[in-house]
């Protein structure tokens, strides 16, 4: 465990899983039954992917997960604990899905052209990515108009997730995106096609989506409602 890390505890099983190969081999990915990866997943996690965050996730038994050890949690869902700004312990094309929700706003402009890169390699041809992220146009837009009704909504979401005491004022609204939450990088749909071709992804793949809307419903599925009013959806498909 790395310094002053925490642990973020669960109510469950945890079973450390012994793989055949490292890095983890097609041959291993494809025995789990495992389509897609699901990276920045906190305890959000997804069974059949391979869910991966930072976190390190423990239970009432004082098991925990190890750093690049994949461990299968309640009997179905495989979680990696790892550092979205390292390589992946993966083989190259291996899943079919890549899916991210708020993550990439977490890391440096660089860092993101790195770890599409990633996404990319452990990708097969015709595999796809769908990333969300707050949406700088929805921001500014919200700070041009009027009748403040993105800001207002906005505000009651933020409501609801248990932030007490929020300023009614749009400069703060603009600055907390920016600012809080251990925000890097806030991007429009021009900034993520510029960093996703930076990548290796061709500008004809990157492709504006709505919440919940994409070419494969059983992902575009995935997003999550709490988010939905700030968000900018991307599907980036691999060819």
């Amino acid at each position: 465990m790395t310094l002053n890390q925490k642990i973020t505890n669960i109510n469950g099983t945890i079973e450390n899983l012994a793989l055949s190969s490292y890095p983890f081999s097609k041959n291993d990915i494809e025995k789990l039954g495992l389509k897609g990866i699901h990276c920045g997943s906190g305890l959000n996690l997804h069974p059949t992917w391979l869910n991966t965050d930072f976190l390190k996730i423990g239970n009432q038994l004082g098991i925990t997960s190890t750093r690049e050890k994949l461990v299968v949690i309640n009997d179905n869902k495989y979680y990696l604990e790892h550092d979205q700004t390292q390589l992946l312990p993966i083989e190259g094309e291996v899943f079919d899905y890549a899916f991210s929700e708020h993550f990439i706003e977490h890391i440096t402009l660089n860092q993101a052209v790195e770890w599409l890169k990633e996404i990319r390699r452990i990708l097969k041809i015709g595999g796809v990515l769908r990333l969300s992220t707050p949406d700088l146009y929805l921001y500014v837009s919200g700070y041009l108009d009027n009748t403040e009704s993105f800001y207002k909504q906005h505000c009651d979401n933020l409501s609801k997730m248990g932030m007490k005491n929020i300023p009614q004022r749009k400069a703060w609204m603009i600055n907390q995106i920016f600012r809080f939450w251990g925000h890097q990088w806030i991007y429009d749909f021009d900034e993520i096609k510029t960093i996703a071709v930076a990548a290796g992804f061709h500008p004809e793949n990157i492709v504006k989506c709505s919440f919940q809307e994409g070419s494969i419903p059983d992902i575009s599925k995935l997003d999550l409602p709490n988010r939905s009013d700030e968000s900018i959806y991307v599907e980036i498909h691999k060819t």
